[in-house]
């Protein structure tokens, strides 16, 4: 497994990216164990997933500001915001664990808004 440090210098998809990566693996190890993994430690079911999710962030029309969660006009819908909403309710609780630092940086990031 990769280390993940990211900067302020990154945009905010890049950073999105890493982080959508690392909750990724997190899930993917707690519920596809069995499945072939990418250099990233993800199934291609959960690498597809991520990829939506950031493409969907790309294309925000909103500048992707903040938390999708708390947008008016949420960018995924029906099945394809469930297995994301799914991904985050199993691996955000462990990332204070696995990841404290990118968790630390999301509660600021959550104070903020």
């Amino acid at each position: 497994m990769r280390s993940i440090i990211y900067t302020g210098s990154m945009s905010n998809v890049e950073k999105d990216r890493r982080i959508l990566e690392a909750i990724g693996r997190i899930y993917c190890k707690g519920n596809h164990a069995g499945r072939a993994k990418d250099a990233a430690g993800l199934c291609p079911e959960c690498r597809g997933v991520i990829e939506q999710t950031l493409a969907r962030a790309e294309a925000c029309p909103h500048g992707h500001e903040g938390n999708c969660q708390d947008c008016a006009t949420p960018c995924q819908r029906g099945e394809a915001q469930q297995r994301i909403k799914a991904i985050m309710r199993y691996a955000a609780p462990r990332m204070m664990f696995r990841h404290p630092l990118m968790a630390l940086d999301y509660l600021r990031k959550k104070a903020k808004a």
